[in-house]
């Protein structure tokens, strides 16, 4: 459903650059950016991009069973220059499509400062310029101001919300501060969404 809805939706390709992020930890943000990249993936015309930005709990090598290194500190230069990428320096091809991955690389204690440095912003205009779709696993809004400093920078933002988990309160707080960051809310996700009775019954009523 999300890929139907993103590519009927927005067919003219303005919306490339994707942030997906829960509003806590263990929401599913992370397992709901590596299904729609592999849904994306599936079409061998589409060029995929999936970037761990959690600096602070890495977790995208461990999904893929890939080395963490080299990881996005790597590709992202230093002095407002981006680094220069070396044959052993670019995304790992991951699965049968054309899926790539940018691991995390390992744990950073300033990660707004980094998502904030020159480099950065020139490392992301670069790969949106060499994929069809870059997607951001992002950390949680809620704990930090990382995914905040992200948000205004990526075409649109998914939050993903815990059903039965997460506080209506909370998911507004998640919508309202995302969208003061300059964040452009595309959805919601509702995940682990329980059915008490049959699904083909809720699709009647």
């Amino acid at each position: 459903n999300l890929r139907t809805n993103l590519l009927t939706r927005y067919p003219d390709g303005s919306i490339k650059t994707l942030l997906f992020a829960g509003t806590a930890h263990g929401d599913g943000a992370s397992t709901t950016a590596v299904n729609f990249a592999a849904s994306l993936a599936r079409d061998s015309q589409i060029k995929v991009l999936l970037i761990d930005m959690n600096l602070r709990t890495p977790s995208l090598h461990d999904v893929f069973k890939i080395d963490p290194f080299p990881g996005l500190p790597d590709f992202v230069g230093k002095n407002g220059h981006l680094a220069p990428i070396t044959s052993c320096e670019t995304p790992i091809k991951v699965g049968p499509g054309e899926l790539y991955v940018i691991p995390c690389g390992g744990p950073r204690s300033e990660p707004v400062q980094f998502f904030q440095s020159t480099g950065f912003k020139l490392f992301l205009k670069k790969m949106r310029d060499s994929y069809d779709y870059v997607l951001l696993d992002a950390p949680p809004v809620h704990g930090s101001g990382d995914c905040r400093a992200l948000c205004a920078m990526v075409d649109g933002v998914v939050l993903v919300i815990g059903a039965g988990r997460t506080r209506r309160q909370v998911a507004l707080s998640a919508k309202k501060q995302l969208e003061e960051a300059g964040g452009k809310l595309l959805g919601v996700v509702l995940n682990r969404r329980r059915y008490y009775i049959p699904e083909f019954i809720y699709k009647r009523l």
